[in-house]
Parts: structure tokens; C-alpha cells; sequence
């Protein structure tokens, strides 16, 4: 048994992974391999794996995970065996494994032994490895190290987060990996790769700007591949470093290698290879440096080669420009790694298109966060006022004009500008703003495509922001009748998530072409290497190339272009580093600025951020754009790096320093702009360092203010986040301040579904309210907990101490009568006590709540109202109460928009109750209204919800094909959000499986939560143990646990049905009587589990648990009733189920 720690916990039993459990329980794995061979106190594991956060039953739930663990690693342990591998060890639990089972000790054994075998004995400073070892010794040292840091996957005790004990061993161990990277690097030089160890070794350097060692190494590899110039600079920058950053000279190591450069001394120039024979390093898990940074390499202008390789790719596109012509909008997406020629073939499109009468609209998405949102839309919008002039745009926009000014100021009436979201706006007239600006921009291009056909590009689609991407979306299901082709290029990895899951998604099902783009073959290797050096290389030639580069384009260019290619080593970001290092002193200083700002810049932002004037700047670029470094744009004054890789070398050469200093000064350059640029202001901001945390906050507060105003939710929310952190530096800041940027956070967390951060901003809020001894702000974080949620306030079982204490001070604090607030903060209270043991109290303060609504008479208020006290009271018994609660909000809504987002949220609390008492035809009615809403305005956690009520249904009908569907779209949108009791959500597809006949494969995970948490989970695990035919385990279950089923909560009908459904499979008769009784008042409704679990009418169960009771003719009427009621409800599948039922039990 082996567990491996480098990286998220794995365990592997003879070399096959084994599942190593739950989240918690691995954790609790980590922390015993933490303290190994020492036993860990049950409290000290607690606070490692739980912190400030344990669950209410911490004890419990800790033996339930490490009898789990057991089982995992000691899975042959007979029953009533002592456990040998996890031990009891007062004061807690001990991990009993050889040192070679463990990755990380296995790791630091190899790094110490090597790298006392290549401390020097004759005294000498410079790196080198001992004369006495043979070439050999030296290919087995290179190896064991290989293999060592193969071991590493990841961050090291990756559960255990920021704990004490596991930072601390984390550092030791991120230490070890550098001294295993410095020792590998030695040896490799005595095996001539000196070119690659020097272009490895440069970006980890970077990365430690003060690691002596590391520099000289680096120094010595640099001069060794007879770069003497290039050892010497960096030898000039490490001691540059010392001198600023702790006052020190360079140690004894560093002075060694530079007066050995200096000399030129043989011994270290030298580059024909070891002094002994050669002997080749076998190859082993490849290496991984602390820390990855992708290749960089430059870029030429593609346009300087022919297209080669791509004449079926182009052709599919230029076939598709005909129907487009003809009035049939068409879609396609280029997809393909950097640098593998998606912008160079769009390119070729651009210019047959241009040929053949249409208009190329070309718009880039950009890398760099402060982008404002829309970002390639404006500039595929500004190419469209290029072609057809300003005045006849203006009249194609015509009454949208004014709404389309923020993204096109050209067609703007004279004076007018776009209508700004305002902060105080609601939601719904928000994203209905949003939406009408999606629709226009359809209408003006679908206009202009009326005078001329339309090419519309987006290039770089994985840098695109959501709203950018939301309207793409928009516009593909929209134009399906205009004279349009729209094509985007994106890069594969990582895998699209979010917003660009669901384009890519929407662009599939409306059959856009897809073209994955992959390397050149041989053949197009030879036919690109004569086009870019005149001459077609040798065939070893050529094979080289092809198999180095994998046939990308854009490396086989650079590869070719520059002198002396066979000697360039393999990592292509040395490959830039040097080109960049060509250039004029003047010229890379500028670069590093125009890095800092971007890949793409304007000549007036760069010339005030190093105070120089325009043309000076002009002066210096010229090398750089001569070298095709740079690149300029259409525009007068826009230049790019010709590569965004090429801008990221750039970037990262500077220290952490100087890259801080120079994004100030850009930021404080910026100031002149106004707001036409702050959310890229606020990015210059964040990153110039804690001596600008003050302004960096408020400016990045207020960028996510402007982008909210164009409906821009993701990057508010993310633009917030990092104010925050940027607010935690600033000292001069004040409860206040906090205040108001938490309520900002909180409420932008809530418009994305992000709840845990919503909850998180609110409680910091509430303590800065209190600090500040201010009732008002403390109602207003206290009651936002309620807001926007569709499901329980918190998860299951918790009760939020520090919020309901908040709500109660601000009840006794707020004047008597009836208030807004004071009715948010009645029902908000009842919805934090709902899982509290005060029931009483819970109803009595939602029912007092309702009634203040009534009084004061305001439809929101009595929307919002009506929704709280559903979620604050829900149980199965009070379902009919919520009905007509939620009916009467609705009614008093009918007359306003039916965008609104409250009547979104209470159309879907409808559906839920629909179901729960029976109403099914109403409930589909509901889900569908509720699903367009929640799609067209965004509420993500409506649609997490819809989809979960639904997919039970959509199996029980058996429309498996569509629940397969439902649970992808289900799975994208929980992974975009962070709800409460989101594990319950995860279990979705189980009442999707239990009627295909394969509940089995939950076992394993039943098993475990039950073992966690027995009771949150024992219906969960009895469900699927009698839909899998695990009678005798269900037996044994239900006699030891002695289970009652909750008939008070939310999940009653449910939890009694399953009792039922055991009781009948396990043969207990006292126990079905018993569960008969509890269900018999919910006979005619469907058996569910909140808003989702249905499993079917409850009279089914009745039956079971009749028939387990010896009323056979009571279980007979009983699924006749089932049979009749699940055909209503259109469920064949529970037909036929119910039928086998009946056949089995006679009755």
C-alpha cells in the first residue's frame, strides 16, 4: 500500500489507484502522513482538517472518516482484526508505513543522498561534480533525481491548506525540489546540455531572484554554450538584486563562476562535452520544476509565409461563405494550441472574403484582466464604422443609437451616450439592459449585412469576458437569418468552463463548423522551411524539426529564422529571451514597460508611464518592429507584441520589484484617461504593490461599479474580490470602508450564484458593522443572507450562531413598528433557525413577517417576503400553506415585467411546491416559465435548481437521452456556483440511475457518508442498498440504527417512502406499520426530497409498506391508486416498476 502526498492525496494498492474517500477524509489521511510516525491528538486533527469550522458532531464525524480510511488502507484486514497500518495511539490516531511507501519521504531520501554525494572534497567553490565519480555514477545520480521529482503532482498536502504543520513541511519540501533541480542541472552539464540547462534554468531564476546557487549554475550553463556575454549580464543582475534587496555582495559560489568567465576559463567554457565518455541519462517521469511556466517563444508575422497545410481547412471555411451571401448565417470555430496557425488561417479567410464583397469585422480578445467587458466586440464594431462610415451607421442603428454608444461612440446621437445601469437598479431591469443591448447589436448587424456581407472574427476566444461571450451566444441564436458568417478561434486547454462551456455547448448544437487545427506533417515541415530559408532542409534535417516542434508553425518559423538554429536549445522561451536581448538597451526597456501594459498598447500610455515624449518612444520601437518583435496596428499609434507568449517572456524576466514599480506608473499614467480605462487603471493598481494598496482598492471598487453598469457580473465580482485583498494592505483603511466594499462584494457574489462568498462578505460585514456600533448597517449585511437564495440559507444541519445573534440585536435595536427592514430581519431570522431546534419560534417569526408584508403593501417587498418563509418553513407537512404564500406574491406580480427576477424566483418556488402537493401539469407550466426567465436574466441558482427538480421526472418518463443531457448542463452550472448543501445537488444523477437499474455503482460512496454522517445520510445509503437488491445489508442497517424517519422536514416524504421501500425489502413489519401511519397523510402526491429526489407517487410506497405489514388488500387499493396516478403524471417507467412490484409481493 503506498500514499502519495505530493500533490492531492492518492493511494495505491499494488500500483492501482484506489479511492481514498471524501474530501474530509483524505484530508484526515494527509495530516496522519503529516506527523507519520508520531501519533496525531484527535483535537490537533480536527483543527487541521475542520479549523475554525468543525462540524457539530466533530467526533462522530472524525471516527466515521478514519473507520473509512481503514478500510482504504488495510483492505484485507479480516473483520475483528486489530489494525496494524492506522492505529489507535492515545492521544489519537497513528499512520504505521515504511518510509518507501510514502512518496514524500521516498522523495527526500533521493534529494539527500545525491546531494551529499556531489558535495566537493578538494575545496574548491565552483559547482562541479566530484572528480572521482565515473560517467556512470553520474547517469544512475541524473536518474534517481529524474525519478524524484516525477513524484511531484502537485501542491504538497494540498488538503490541508494554509495549516501550520503542513506549511512548514510544505517549505521544507518545496526547498528539497530546488536542491534536486540545482543538483539535476550540475549533471547535465557533464552530459553537454548546457544549451538546455541554461534556457530551463533562466526562468526559474526569475523566479527566485536572490537563490546564489541557482545564479551561478545558470551563469556557468550560459557560459559553457559559449555565451559568455549573456553569464556575465546575468551574473551583473543577481549581484544587482543582492545589493538592493538585502545590501550583501555575492557569496563565494558566484565570485568563483564570474572570475571563471571573466578568464575564459577552459574548465568552464567548455561545450564539446563531458571529459569522459559519454553516457546517455535514461529517461524517467519527467522533471517538474517548483513551480511550470509554459514555453514562450516569438513571433514572426505570419503573413510573410505562404499557408501551408491548411487547403481542406480553408477550403470547409470559403465554403461556407455562399449560403452566408445568400442570407443563411453561418457559424465556425478554429481550435488549436498556440501558435498552430488559427489567426494565419483566418487570415486567408479575411482576404478571400474581402475579395469577394465582404466586409471583415475583426475583433480581438485580449489576456490582459483590466480588458473592459465587450472588449473584441467594440473593435469588431469600430472595423464595421471603418467600412460603412459613421453617418450610415448611425441611421442602420437608428433608435437603438444610444444604447449601442458604450460599445460604439460613432453612431451616439448628438449628446447622447449609452443608458447606465444605476447602483441602486435591481436586477432585473439590469440584465434586461444587458439583454436589449444583445438584441441591438443583432439588429445593427443583421442591418448592415443587408448593404454587405459579414465576416465577423473573434480571435482568441479563451481570453474572451463573460459578457463578451454572453453576447456571442446571444447573437448565434439570433442571426439565423442574415447575411453573416461569424468565426472564432480558440486554444483547447484548459478544457472550457463557465460562460465559454456554454458557447462552445451553443455552438454545437447549432451546427457551427468546428476545425481542430493539429501540427504539419513531414511533408509540410519541408515545404515551410524552404518558403522561410530559401532551401529545403535534409532529411535529418527536417525529421529534427518535425519531431522538436511537433509540426507548430509558429516554433518551426522561429526555429528557422534565427541563425544557427540547430544550437538553440529546445526551450522556446530562451529562443525569445535572446532576440528580445538583441535589440538597443533603450528598445528592451521600453518592451518591459509595454509588457507590463499588455500585449497590445498605444504609443501615448507608454510614453507617459516612462516619462518620454511620443516621438522618442516611435524612435525606440523601431528596432523592435524592424525584428518583427513588435507589430503595429490599423490603428495610428496601437503596437502589439507580435506573440502574446512573446510578451509573457517579457514580463517574467523582470523581478517581482521592478514589475510592481512599473505597473504604478502606468496605473498613475492612466489618471488622464478618466474612466474611459479604469478597470484597466485598477489592475495597474493591484499589482504595483501594498505601497499602493489604498488606491489600488477604491479604484478597483470603482471598476467593478462601471463594469455592473454594462451588466459585466463576473468581472465586478472578480474585481471586488481582489479590492478586498488589496483593502487588507491598507492601513489608513477603516471599518467603514469595509463595510461598504463587503455589501458591494456580497451583492455582486449573489448576481453569479457564488453563495459561499456572498455568506462569507456578509458575515465580515456584520463585524464591521458592529465595530462601528451602527444597527442600520448591521440590518442591512444581516438580512442580505436571505436574498437571492432558492434553497436553505445554510447547509444542512448548520446553524449560524454569530448571524442569528446579529438579527436578534438588530430586532431589539430597530424602532417598534412596522418597516422594510424590520420585516427582512423577522423572516431573514426565521431562515437561519431552520434548522435550529426551535420550530415554534421559526414559524412564529415567519408568519409575523408575512403579515408585516400584507400591512405595508409594497409587491417586491411581499415577493421577497413570501420566498423567505417558503425556505424559512419548509417542511413536507406545510407544503399547501406555501402554495397559496407563493400564489398570492405571484398574483400581486402579474402585472410587472415578465423579466423580473422576482418573479423568476417565485415561479420556480412554485414549480417545487407544484410538485410537492401533486400539481404536476402546473408544475411543468411553472418550470418551463421559470427556466426561460432564470436563461434569459441569469440567475444561475434558479437554473441549478430547475434542472434538479427536473431530471428525476424526465427519467421516471424514461427520456434517458435527455436526463444524460440535464446532468452535463447540471454539473456546468454547479461548478460555476457555491450553494449551500451543494453535496445533495451532486446526487442528482442517482434518481436518474436507480430506474436503469444501476444504483449499485453509488454503493461505495453511500457507504462512506453513511460511516461520516449516519444520520444526514442513512436514507440516502437505504435507498440505493434496496434499489440495488442489497436486502440482507438494508436488514442489518435498519436493525442497528434504529432509524426513524424525519417526517418534520423538507426531505419527509422521501425519507418515508424509503423507510417504506426497506421495510418492505428487509421483511419488518413493526417498522413498515409504523412508517405507514407517518406517510399515509400524503397519499396523491409524489415523494420527494425538497425541489428534486422525486421518486414517484407516495401511494407506491404506502403499498410496500401495507404489504410488509400483512395488508395485502390495503397495499392492492394502494397501488392501484400509484398505477392510476403515475400514468396521469405520464411516468411509464414507474408503471412498469410498480407492475414487477406487485407481481413479486401478490398484492
Amino acid at each position: 500500500m503506498h500514499v502519495a502526498v505530493l500533490g492531492p492525496v492518492e493511494v495505491l494498492d499494488d500500483g492501482v489507484p484506489v479511492d481514498a474517500g471524501t474530501p474530509k477524509q483524505r484530508a484526515i489521511l494527509a495530516a496522519l502522513v503529516l506527523h507519520r510516525p508520531r501519533a496525531v491528538a484527535v483535537d490537533a486533527l480536527i483543527d487541521l482538517v475542520w479549523g475554525d469550522d468543525p462540524p457539530p458532531s466533530p467526533l462522530s464525524s472524525l471516527h466515521g472518516y478514519v473507520s473509512g480510511l481503514r478500510r482504504v488502507v488495510e483492505p484485507r484486514r479480516a473483520a475483528r482484526e486489530r489494525a496494524s497500518v492506522l492505529v489507535t495511539v492515545p492521544p489519537g490516531y497513528a499512520l504505521r508505513l515504511p518510509d518507501d511507501d510514502v512518496d514524500a519521504t521516498r522523495f527526500a531520501a533521493a534529494v539527500d543522498d545525491v546531494h551529499r554525494r556531489l558535495v566537493v572534497s578538494d575545496g574548491s567553490v565552483l559547482p562541479a561534480v566530484p572528480l572521482e565519480a565515473g560517467p556512470a555514477d553520474l547517469a544512475a545520480m541524473a536518474m534517481r533525481l529524474r525519478e524524484a521529482l516525477g513524484l511531484w503532482r502537485g501542491t504538497p498536502f494540498h488538503e490541508l491548506d494554509e495549516a501550520g504543520a503542513a506549511a512548514a513541511e510544505r517549505a521544507r519540501l518545496e526547498e528539497l525540489r530546488l536542491v534536486a533541480v540545482e543538483d539535476l542541472a550540475l549533471l547535465r552539464l557533464e552530459f553537454a546540455e548546457q544549451a538546455t540547462v541554461a534556457a530551463e534554468l533562466t526562468a526559474l531564476a526569475q523566479r527566485h531572484p536572490l537563490r546564489e546557487r541557482l545564479w551561478a549554475l545558470r551563469a556557468l550553463a550560459l557560459a559553457r554554450s559559449g555565451r559568455q556575454a549573456d553569464a556575465l549580464e546575468a551574473l551583473q543582475e543577481i549581484r544587482r538584486a543582492l545589493g538592493e534587496e538585502l545590501g550583501v555582495d555575492p557569496g563565494p559560489e558566484l565570485r568563483a563562476v564570474e572570475l571563471a568567465v571573466l578568464r575564459q576559463d577552459l574548465a568552464v567554457a567548455r561545450s564539446a562535452g563531458p571529459a569522459a565518455a559519454p553516457v546517455s541519462i535514461p529517461s524517467a517521469p519527467a522533471a517538474v520544476a517548483p513551480s511550470g511556466a509554459g514555453p514562450a517563444v516569438a513571433s514572426a508575422d505570419p503573413r510573410a509565409w505562404p499557408l501551408v497545410g491548411r487547403d481542406a481547412e480553408l477550403a470547409a471555411l470559403i465554403e461556407l461563405l455562399a449560403p452566408a451571401r445568400e442570407g443563411h448565417t453561418r457559424l465556425a470555430s478554429l481550435v488549436g494550441e498556440p501558435g498552430i496557425g488559427k489567426s494565419r488561417l483566418v487570415a486567408e479567410l479575411a482576404r478571400h472574403s474581402a475579395d469577394n464583397g465582404f466586409a471583415v469585422l475583426m475583433g480581438r480578445c485580449s489576456d490582459d484582466e483590466g480588458a473592459p467587458p465587450f472588449w473584441p466586440w467594440a473593435g469588431a464594431l469600430r472595423s464595421l464604422s471603418a467600412v460603412l462610415g459613421d453617418d450610415v451607421l448611425r441611421e442602420l442603428a437608428g433608435a437603438d443609437a444610444d444604447r449601442l454608444a458604450g460599445l460604439l461612440p460613432a453612431v451616439a446621437g448628438r449628446g447622447g451616450r449609452a443608458p447606465a445601469a444605476q447602483d441602486g437598479a435591481d436586477g432585473a431591469s439590469v440584465d434586461a439592459e444587458r439583454f436589449r443591448i444583445s438584441d441591438a447589436v443583432a439588429r445593427l448587424l443583421a442591418a448592415a449585412a443587408g448593404r454587405q456581407p459579414l465576416l465577423v472574427v473573434l480571435d482568441d476566444l479563451h481570453w474572451a469576458d463573460a459578457s463578451s461571450l454572453r453576447l456571442l451566444h446571444h447573437l448565434a441564436g439570433h442571426l439565423a437569418d442574415a447575411r453573416v458568417l461569424i468565426v472564432v478561434t480558440r486554444r483547447p486547454h484548459p478544457e472550457p468552463a463557465g460562460v465559454l462551456a456554454e458557447v462552445v455547448a451553443g455552438l454545437g448544437r447549432r451546427h457551427a463548423l468546428r476545425l481542430d487545427l493539429t501540427g504539419l506533417s513531414a511533408a509540410g515541415v519541408v515545404e515551410l522551411a524552404r518558403a522561410v530559408t530559401g532551401e529545403a532542409p535534409a532529411a535529418p534535417r527536417a525529421a529534427s524539426l518535425h519531431e522538436r516542434t511537433d509540426g507548430n508553425p509558429f516554433f518551426l518559423v522561429e526555429l528557422l529564422r534565427l541563425p544557427g538554429a540547430e544550437d538553440i536549445p529546445a526551450a522556446v522561451t530562451d529562443v525569445v529571451a535572446r532576440r528580445v536581448a538583441r535589440l538597443p538597451e533603450a528598445t528592451q526597456e521600453l518592451l518591459r514597460t509595454a509588457a507590463v501594459i499588455g500585449r497590445q498598447y498605444d504609443v501615448d500610455l507608454l510614453a507617459a508611464a516612462t516619462a518620454h515624449d511620443a516621438d522618442t518612444v516611435l524612435d525606440d520601437l523601431d528596432p523592435a518592429l524592424a525584428d518583427g518583435v513588435v507589430l503595429e496596428e490599423a490603428a495610428p499609434g496601437r503596437f502589439r507584441f507580435a506573440h502574446a507568449l512573446v510578451r509573457d517572456v517579457v514580463y517574467r524576466e523582470q523581478t517581482a520589484t521592478r514589475r510592481a514599480r512599473r505597473h504604478a506608473a502606468v496605473a498613475a499614467a492612466l489618471r488622464d484617461d478618466g474612466d474611459e480605462r479604469l478597470s484597466e487603471a485598477a489592475r495597474h493598481w493591484l499589482a504595483a504593490g501594498p505601497a499602493h494598496a489604498g488606491v489600488a482598492w477604491r479604484t478597483a471598487a470603482r471598476a467593478a461599479r462601471q463594469a455592473r453598469s454594462i451588466h459585466g457580473y463576473e468581472e465586478g465580482a472578480a474585481l471586488l474580490a481582489a479590492a478586498r485583498t488589496a483593502q487588507a494592505q491598507d492601513r489608513s483603511c477603516g471599518p467603514a470602508d469595509r463595510y461598504d466594499l463587503l455589501m458591494a462584494h456580497a451583492e455582486a457574489s449573489r448576481w453569479i450564484g457564488d453563495r459561499d462568498t456572498q455568506l462569507d462578505a456578509l458575515a465580515h460585514a456584520c463585524r464591521a458593522a458592529e465595530q462601528l456600533n451602527d444597527v442600520d448597517r448591521l440590518a442591512h449585511a444581516a438580512v442580505g443572507s436571505a436574498d437571492g437564495s432558492v434553497w436553505t440559507v445554510r447547509d444542512r444541519g448548520v446553524v449560524d450562531q454569530p448571524a442569528v445573534a446579529a438579527l436578534r440585536r438588530v430586532l431589539r435595536e430597530l424602532p417598534a413598528g412596522d418597516s422594510d427592514l424590520r420585516c427582512r430581519a423577522l423572516l431573514t431570522l426565521a431562515g437561519e433557525l431552520h434548522y435550529a431546534d426551535a420550530p415554534r419560534e421559526r414559524d412564529a417569526l415567519a408568519e409575523e413577517g408575512l403579515a408585516m408584508a400584507r400591512r405595508i403593501g409594497d409587491p417586491e417587498l411581499l415577493a421577497w417576503a413570501a420566498a423567505t418563509a417558503f425556505v424559512a418553513t419548509w417542511q413536507a407537512a406545510n407544503a399547501e400553506q406555501r402554495w397559496h404564500h407563493v400564489d398570492e406574491a405571484l398574483a400581486l406580480t402579474e402585472e410587472r415585467s415578465g423579466g423580473d427576477a422576482a418573479r423568476t424566483h417565485l415561479l420556480t418556488f412554485r414549480a417545487i411546491v407544484g410538485m410537492e402537493t401533486g400539481r404536476v401539469d402546473e408544475m411543468w407550466r411553472d418550470v418551463a416559465e421559470a427556466r426561460a426567465g432564470a436563461e434569459r436574466l441569469r440567475l444561475l441558482y434558479p437554473l441549478v435548481v430547475l434542472h434538479h427538480l427536473e431530471l428525476p421526472w424526465r427519467a421516471m418518463q424514461g427520456r434517458f437521452a435527455e436526463t444524460e443531457q440535464l446532468i452535463a448542463e447540471a454539473d456546468a452550472l454547479s461548478a460555476r456556483t457555491a450553494l449551500p448543501s451543494r453535496e445533495y445537488f451532486a446526487l442528482s444523477s442517482l434518481f436518474v440511475r436507480i430506474w436503469q437499474g444501476r444504483a449499485g455503482e453509488f454503493l461505495p460512496m453511500a457507504r462512506t457518508m453513511y460511516e461520516a454522517a449516519p444520520a444526514l445520510s442513512i436514507a440516502f445509503y437505504l435507498l440505493v442498498l434496496v434499489r440495488a437488491g442489497h436486502r440482507d445489508e438494508a436488514a442489518a442497517v435498519l436493525d442497528r440504527s434504529g432509524w426513524e424517519p424525519d417526517g418534520g422536514s423538507w426531505a419527509a416524504t422521501s425519507d418515508l417512502a424509503i423507510g417504506a421501500h426497506a421495510a418492505y425489502v428487509a421483511r419488518r413489519p413493526q417498522f413498515a406499520a409504523e412508517v405507514y401511519e407517518r406517510l399515509a397523510p400524503y397519499a396523491g402526491r409524489p415523494a420527494t426530497a425538497g425541489s428534486g429526489g422525486a421518486l414517484g407517487p407516495v401511494d407506491a410506497f404506502l403499498a410496500l409498506a401495507a404489504a410488509a405489514a400483512g395488508e395485502h388488500a390495503m397495499a392492492a387499493r394502494h397501488a392501484d391508486d400509484a398505477a392510476a396516478l403515475a400514468a396521469a403524471w405520464d411516468l411509464p417507467v414507474v408503471t412498469e416498476w410498480l407492475a414487477a412490484l406487485r407481481a413479486d409481493g401478490g398484492f
